[in-house]
């Protein structure tokens, strides 16, 4: 029967796990000597040999493969020194038997769900565009010798949300009122009469027109762009005024053209200096010489206080005095170099007796002492000149530009050339009652004597076609000082 057989097998092997058990101390054991392979256990009933295993009722199992009754192995002869066995590598664990495939689950087919609903649309409204105040100031040039007309344009914009609001209601509220007339306070302006200035491209002649904004009018056109949201711009109704001095005065004098530039340095000046110097520039500034030959002393006028002029260091020959109009050297030398840039012909000039550190580079200056010493020039243009003269304190400069008829040449002034110098002599001290007894004021600086030379070369489609040359004889000069003698 099969199951007498199978408790006979695994009473075999309980009795071996016993029989193991119940050895006392257990010693390595020698190397086993070979012996015929073991039967392997029944796969289905796996045994661990070190543990006692109760004999229990097993339940039926499948039927296995009829085995081989395992022959017993003797037991090995116990040895007073054994040596460590090494421990078996333990069976493998019997394969699982394949597992019954799992029937497919069918998962029902689901129904595709219909597409949401779109949202509605969010409108964004349209920004209202700015409103933009505009006025075109007229302004006429003189270019190439002909008038011509352009604009100066200014402007005021109120801004979208702004200009939404004002739609809304439809009427020039207060606020826009004071608005509207401020820009007509800012773009509003007095004539200005024509004058040369200054761009990137050149002199232009410029005369600038008053203008005079209608606020009635003006008015009434922001009005009807308030109601015509197509509305961007609002042109300002305005009127003008011409000046008393206009483009036509300057073509009918024949002076169209920038000539040459006169610029001078007066920084360390005294204020007396620099009075003087004021009043002098003031009469070059935006006026026109007529005539054949100019005179610095006639255009200039007297010199005296009366005039303007006050008090101040001059040089009377060979030594410095107090007279009126000390410093108005200051502006001859640069009237002088304005001239002599243009390519005037000098009929009088003189230089200073010794060279003045306000007129650098030496060699160009010009002294004048009514009424005896002046400064002359032929005018040769063929037409008037005129002077804009500008002064900046701030960096002690002084500038005289001179315009005329056009030329068909161009003037190259090089930069002087000391020919020989001659050191200067020691200080001289001049006794001041005007300062406390001791006290030295410094009035003059000390220059050696020079011979100076400046050429001037006259070019015609880049050819020089005629030179001059201008000789200056400088003094040596010493240090000055005012000594105080009050007590």
């Amino acid at each position: 029967m099969k199951r007498p057989v199978l408790a006979l097998l695994v009473s075999a092997l309980l009795a071996g796990a016993l029989a193991q058990s119940t050895t006392p101390d257990p010693q390595p054991l020698p190397p086993a000597a070979p012996a015929d392979p073991a039967v392997p256990a029944d796969p289905t009933v796996p045994a661990d040999p070190a543990v006692p295993v109760v004999p229990v009722d097993v339940p039926p199992l499948p039927e296995p493969q009829p085995a081989p009754t395992p022959t017993p192995t003797p037991d090995a002869p116990v040895t007073p020194a054994p040596l460590p066995l090494p421990t078996p590598d333990p069976a493998p664990a019997p394969l699982p038997a394949p597992a019954t495939p799992t029937p497919g689950v069918t998962v029902p087919a689901q129904p595709v769900p219909a597409p949401a609903a779109p949202t509605p649309g969010v409108t964004v409204p349209v920004p209202t565009p700015d409103l933009t105040l505009v006025l075109d100031a007229p302004l006429k040039l003189l270019q190439d010798g002909r008038p011509v007309t352009g604009s100066a344009r200014q402007t005021l914009v109120i801004p979208g949300e702004r200009v939404a609001v004002l739609r809304r209601g439809g009427v020039v509220t207060t606020s826009l009122e004071a608005d509207l007339r401020a820009f007509a306070r800012k773009v509003g302006s007095a004539p200005q009469d024509a004058r040369f200035e200054a761009y990137p491209s050149g002199w232009t002649l410029v005369q600038r027109d008053g203008v005079t904004v209608d606020l009635d009018r003006s008015r009434a056109t922001l009005l009807a762009a308030l109601k015509n949201p197509a509305t961007r711009t609002v042109a300002l109704t305005f009127s003008t005024q011409a000046p008393a001095r206009t483009l036509n005065f300057f073509v009918s004098k024949g002076v169209t053209t920038f000539l040459a530039t006169g610029q001078t340095n007066y920084y360390g000046s005294s204020r007396a200096r620099i009075t003087n110097i004021h009043v002098g520039a003031s009469r070059f500034k935006d006026r026109m010489f007529e005539g054949r030959t100019f005179s610095f002393n006639t255009f200039l006028g007297d010199i005296s206080e009366k005039t303007g002029f006050v008090p101040g260091l001059v040089i009377a020959g060979d030594r410095t005095a107090t007279g009126v109009g000390g410093g108005i050297c200051q502006v001859s030398s640069t009237v002088f170099r304005a001239l002599y840039g243009a390519g005037l012909p000098i009929v009088e000039r003189r230089n200073h007796s010794y060279q003045v550190h306000y007129y650098d580079p030496q060699g160009m200056d010009a002294t004048i002492y009514q009424p005896s010493q002046d400064l002359r020039f032929a005018n040769d243009t063929g037409g008037a000149l005129w002077f804009q003269t500008d002064w900046d304190d701030a960096h002690a400069r002084l500038t005289v530009n001179v315009f005329g008829a056009p030329r068909d040449y161009t003037v190259s002034v090089a930069r002087p050339v000391t020919l020989s110098t001659t050191p200067s002599p020691a200080d001289r001290l001049i006794p001041d009652p005007t300062l406390p007894a001791g006290q030295r004021r410094q009035v003059d600086w000390a220059a050696p004597g020079a011979q100076i030379r400046v050429t001037r070369s006259f070019l015609r489609d880049g050819k020089v076609f005629r030179t001059d040359t201008m000789n200056s004889t400088y003094v040596p000069w010493p240090n000055i000082y005012m000594v105080g003698t009050r007590k």
